[in-house]
Order: structure tokens, then sequence, then C-alpha cells
């Protein structure tokens, strides 16, 4: 047991000697697909990073690795699994036939905003989210969600009338069910076609969040910009079981105070750049469409059939609702302050197993 337990951390942590601490330091390797310039570095991984080293004292080094130069993003399970990396954003989405309830994340208009979503799902992934995780040998760390998906059109739009006319860019799965139940059409298209599909008018529309249509340069082509709200995505940040095993309690414990604070720096980065991102496209003169609320109204009927499926999917999927429910009322109005207090002063407990959590 022990030869086995040495083998996996040689494997998946670098041990090396340092003469002014006079022991053994540790490298934790985190890797991501975000450019090393992008907000998420520099308002995420970064301060994730310092905490890490400065409460350790320095017996952790933490190396940071990102453009993809060690996996792809849909291989954050198995570069996890495999050593490749020890902490590193893991997306259902990706594995979405491993996966029924932790789909609940991206379920239409489940959260108003992601301090309310990052802190629902860690309540939740006790008693619902964690025995799906389990076969992939990797523990969360924090699980936030993504912003909010909108559209972009090239066409006008003042109905849901106008919508449902519309081709519209997808990154499939979900987000294709989605459109397809208000009536579009939806084109799967990958990221990096994108832009190419929209100059061109493969599609008229694109499902987006404003963070992302900027990054894809997609307000550029677009006009018409209608704010749905109509899905997120959850994102689990996750450490390879077999790093957590070789820590250290004291170890075990800063990792997880550096995670709640990087579940507040991940919701605030979304936060901040989608109101930055909105900012842009209102000074590009990009038109800002308000939907009537009846119009509302019909898309929210429209969609409450993936809600019944989704229940009607597993045993435990109507207690999951039900609680997702509740919670996000119970939080709503949830603000970047209100979320910083509960992360640092009343974490969730339950999802690291360690003897602070």
């Amino acid at each position: 047991m022990k030869a086995s337990i040495r083998i996996a951390s040689l494997a998946i942590m670098t041990l090396v000697t340092t003469a002014g601490l006079g022991a053994a330091q540790q490298t934790l390797r985190i890797s991501t697909h975000h450019s090393s310039t992008s907000p998420e570095i520099e308002q995420v991984v970064k301060p994730f990073k310092e905490f890490i080293e400065k409460e350790s004292g320095g017996s952790i080094e933490v190396r940071v690795f990102p453009n993809a130069v060690l996996h792809k993003p849909a291989e954050g399970f198995k570069a996890l699994a495999s050593g490749v990396t020890d902490i590193a954003p893991a997306y259902p989405t990706f594995q979405s036939r491993a996966f029924t309830l932790n789909h609940a994340s991206s379920l239409p208009m489940a959260f108003a905003n992601n301090y309310i979503g990052g802190r629902v799902n860690e309540e939740l992934y006790a008693d619902f989210y964690r025995d799906e995780w389990k076969p992939f040998r990797i523990l969360p760390l924090f699980y936030p969600v993504s912003g909010t998906f909108d559209l972009l059109s090239t066409k006008p739009i003042t109905t849901l009338a106008d919508i449902q006319k519309l081709k519209i860019r997808t990154g499939g799965q979900s987000q294709s069910e989605i459109i397809e139940k208000i009536g579009a059409t939806p084109v799967v298209i990958s990221s990096a076609e994108t832009y190419s599909a929209f100059q061109q008018g493969v599609v008229d529309a694109v499902l987006l969040g404003p963070a992302n249509i900027i990054s894809f340069k997609v307000d550029e082509i677009g006009k018409y910009y209608v704010p749905l709200s109509l899905t997120r995505v959850g994102i689990l940040w996750a450490i390879s079981e077999a790093t957590y095993d070789s820590l250290s309690p004291e170890h075990r414990d800063i990792l997880f105070r550096a995670s709640r604070l990087a579940g507040v720096n991940y919701a605030d980065f979304y936060e901040n750049e989608t109101e930055r991102a909105l900012d842009q496209m209102r000074d590009e003169g990009i038109e800002f469409v308000e939907l009537s609320q009846d119009d509302k109204d019909k898309i929210a009927s429209l969609l409450q059939p993936m809600w019944d499926d989704f229940i009607a999917s597993d045993e435990k999927a109507g207690d999951l609702v039900t609680a997702l429910r509740s919670k996000a009322d119970q939080y709503s109005g949830l603000t970047s302050e209100g979320f910083r207090d509960l992360q640092l002063n009343d974490p969730v407990m339950g999802m690291m197993p360690s003897a602070s959590n």
C-alpha cells in the first residue's frame, strides 16, 4: 500500500529538496486551456497560486500551464487521473454521458448570477453530485458556473417570432436542445470556427456569453444583442485524488482555504468580464433588444420540459431540483460581498475529505 502511494505521488508531484527550508518541497501543477494573458489567469489562477505559496511558507511551489500545453479542455478528466496535471477544470459537458445530476447547472435559467450558482453547486455536491465524480478519481476544489449565454444576431430581433426564424450557433448538447425548444434552428459549430461561420452567414446568430462575444470577436459581426440568460455551464475545478492523498493535513487545509477564495474570484471574474463586455458592445453601437414580458414567459414555458425531463432522468433528480430552486431562492440577490463573506466565513463542508472540510 505504501509503495503504491509512493509511486502515485512521484508520478503526480515533483519533490525537490529546498536547502532554505531543510525539507522536501512539493510542486503542484495547474493546467488550463486559457491564454496566459487571459483575465481568468490574472484574476483567478495567479491569486490561487500566490495564496498557496505564501500560506505554505514556500513549501508548496505552484506551476501554471496555460494555453492547453498539457491537455485540451475536454481532456481534463483524463489528465488529472493519469498524472499529467494536478489541478485543472473539468467540464461535465465534455463527458455528458457520464453524468446526469451534474447537468443541473446547465438547466435553462437555473441561476440568476454567478454567485448564486457557485454557492448552490457546492451545497448540492455532497448529497447529489459526489457519486458521479467518484469514477474519475478526482476531488472538487470549487464548483463555479460560467457566465450566462445570450444571443447576438446579424438580423433584427424584436420578438420571439423573430428568434424562431434564425439559425443559431451553439456548442451542442443542452445548448442545442434549448435553441430547439424555443423554436429556432441550432447549428453546432466549434469555438475556432464560430467567427468565420457567423461572418459568412452560415448562422444568423450565436449563443454565447458577453465575455466570449468579445473574446471571439463576433461583436465585429453581430448587430443585435438579446440578453435572455438562457443557460450557464458548471465547471468543477478539481485536484487529482492521488495528489490530494499525498498532501499533509496542513497543506490540505491551505488548499481548502485557497479554493474558497478562488471560488469568489472566479465568480467576480465572470461578473466583471460580463459587465465590461456589455459596456464595450454598447460603445460599439450594438443594439440591445429587450423582449416583452409575454415573450419571456413563452420562452420559460417552452423550456420547462427540459426541467421535467431532467426530473424523470434519475430517482434523485426531483429532490435535486427542489433543493436547487429552494437554495437559489434563498440566495436571491446574492452579491460579491455576500458571497465572499459566505465562502470565507461560512464555507460549505462536505466536498473535500479533509479535517477542515
